[in-house]
């Protein structure tokens, strides 16, 4: 294979819509797309589709703005969570409207990324699951990261684990080993987030016994949201894509100019605006707890979430399943623990309370590591590409300046969050296990989430990591990300061109904006700002942020169907639709005016 124009790693939501954006845009480029699986799809690879799983999301609202999900061509129905299978169909029809499938490079795992002198990479790729194969390499100008962050499990280790004799794995392969939760007659299941909530009702509707085990030191069960809740019968959703909404929550990001900037320096500047803004979140946290009875059993109550959803980000779930999935728990056939696992021994887990838990096999529920799974070289250039925080005095005294303008901004961000966990939790164990999320890798420093905020790499154009972050609103980021890298690359983005950016001031937003993240949705409210970028009532402020930075409009209701839809309807994907070509007809007449 002759040098590639751009090569893709990830055949994902993101990998998808970066390979269809650059091609709309330079349809000549010489692009392929690698993935280390076997199926198109990332996390809904059809190796990854465990029995039951769905979309947090209702139909119409995961899918790409140019290619409609519909229910004449996908197994999927008005007003209903979409199934895995659904999902990663679409993805594959996707692929195929838009002539990728040929770019395709399946099984395929990028070992390592070498920057050359001349900025292009060198890429040594293996054929996965071959023990003898030898790698190949090929040469790419550019290079975009889609592995996201669902790639490389974090599966922890346990004291005595060899001696457990039982099935311990990650729930990553949970498809592949379903029937071992299924048959066994007890299982204990690590975690508190989606994923393990997914898990117990899948053991628990097949007559396993289920040990729902949470660490102390973590951030608890995971905000389970009803499909629809409050008097207007509204989802999780539908209120952070709805612009009135977001104006609650405090985003260092969003417009600070005109009458929307006044307003959020009321609501979050000012004693009495916080108070409203205390309001609107506890009145949240009072639908979902109403919702589930949470307090009408005392196994219920221990699922009650420790944090308001003020901190929550994207450490939540909605409750998409066949039957009530709490009435498993007030039944007995899920038993909540909440303490450490200390050791394993043959059959048991022993918990940091001195429970010692009898077992036939073990989930762990725990996350993924958020570094991308590819080595870089030159070694030691993790810091230049923003995967992981510098060191320097210059980077630490931009830190602090974040730090004090975040906090000047928001004061209601400055407290940690208030935890209340239930009467008789075990302490906190650090010696018991190595299963806290903040091991798998340090803080991003990436520009606007997506390249590389120091001035080689800004000036070289030659590489990006789109879909690094957790974000409710995933579809419409991962497009107006692609459109944005995609910009990049061509020196299309006027902040950024080579004779007007500001190459401090980019550097000071990146560690702002990441700062902010961290401080925003920590670990201990269940957050993974600390890690990547988490993005909630947060999302359409990013977006806004990115559509200015291509000169798209911000308010693109508003220019449509007027202020009230912009203000109270939400923002979905037929928002964005033909954004491209949008973006090019502007471009042309820039480029007219221009001469």
């Amino acid at each position: 294979m002759k040098e590639l124009d751009i090569a893709i790693i990830g055949a994902g939501w993101h990998g998808l819509a970066m390979a269809k954006t650059y091609l709309e845009v330079c349809p000549d480029a010489n692009l392929a797309i690698f993935d280390e699986a076997a199926s198109v799809g990332g996390t809904w690879a059809k190796e990854r589709l465990y029995p039951g799983l769905k979309t947090n999301n209702l139909l119409g609202t995961y899918e790409f703005s140019d290619f409609p999900m519909t229910p004449d061509r996908f197994d999927v129905k008005e007003g209903n969570h979409i199934p895995g299978h659904a999902v990663h169909d679409y993805l594959i029809q996707f692929a195929d409207h838009f002539h990728l499938l040929s770019r395709l490079q399946m099984r395929q795992k990028v070992e390592t990324a070498e920057l050359l002198e001349d900025g292009s990479w060198s890429l040594n790729i293996m054929t996965a699951g071959a023990t003898d194969g030898k790698p190949r390499t090929i040469v790419a100008k550019k290079l975009v990261v889609a592995t996201g962050l669902t790639s490389k499990p974090f599966m922890p280790t346990f004291e005595g684990q060899k001696d457990f004799n039982r099935p311990l794995f990650h729930a990553k392969d949970l498809r592949s080993r379903a029937g071992e939760v299924e048959q066994a007659q007890s299982v204990v299941v690590l975690g508190g987030n989606k994923s393990a909530w997914d898990t117990c009702f899948l053991a628990a509707k097949t007559g396993t016994h289920v040990h729902m085990v949470m660490r102390p030191g973590g951030g608890g069960p995971s905000w389970v949201w009803p499909v629809l809740f409050s008097p207007f019968k509204v989802s999780i959703q539908r209120l952070a894509a709805t612009r009135f909404f977001t104006w609650f929550d405090p985003c260092i990001w969003s417009e600070s100019g005109g009458s929307v900037g006044w307003l959020r320096r009321a609501l979050h500047g000012t004693r009495a605006g916080r108070a409203v803004v205390s309001r609107f979140w506890n009145a949240l946290q009072g639908y979902a707890q109403r919702a589930h009875c949470y307090d009408n059993h005392p196994e219920t109550q221990r699922l009650k979430p420790w944090v308001n959803p003020f901190w929550m980000g994207n450490s939540l779930s909605i409750h998409n399943y066949t039957s009530p999935w709490f009435d498993l728990v007030r039944e007995g056939k899920i038993t909540v623990h909440i303490a450490d696992v200390t050791s394993l021994s043959d059959g048991v887990v022993h918990l940091s309370n001195n429970e010692e838990l009898h077992v036939d096999a073990f989930v762990c529920c725990t996350g993924w590591a958020t570094e991308p799974p590819i080595r870089f070289l030159p070694e030691g250039l993790k810091p230049a590409l923003g995967l992981q925080r510098g060191n320097t005095t210059n980077e630490q005294q931009m830190t602090e300046k974040a730090r004090t303008e975040i906090f000047g901004r928001f004061p209601a961000v400055q407290a940690s969050p208030r935890r209340c966990l239930p009467p008789g939790t075990a302490v906190p164990n650090s010696k018991a296990t190595t299963t806290s999320p903040k091991a798998p890798s340090p803080s991003y420093r990436l520009y606007r989430f997506l390249v590389p905020s120091g001035e080689k790499f800004l000036r070289q154009r030659n590489v990006a990591f789109i879909g690094s972050h957790l974000a409710l609103n995933a579809t419409m980021i991962a497009q107006l990300q692609a459109l944005w890298v995609t910009a990049f690359f061509q020196d299309e983005l006027p902040h950024l061109t080579t004779d007007s950016v500001d190459y401090d001031q980019v550097k000071y937003e990146a560690i702002l904006h990441n700062e902010y993240s961290a401080i925003r949705h920590p670990h201990e409210a269940g957050g993974a700002g600390s890690r990547c970028p988490d993005l909630a009532f947060d999302c359409l402020s990013y977006m806004d942020l990115l559509g200015s930075d291509l000169g798209l409009p911000r308010y693109r209701k508003y220019a449509r169907t007027g202020i009230w839809s912009e203000m109270f309807h939400r923002y979905g994907p037929n928002d964005f639709k033909d954004m491209v070509q949008e973006w090019l007809n502007k471009k042309r007449q820039t480029s007219m005016h221009r001469h």
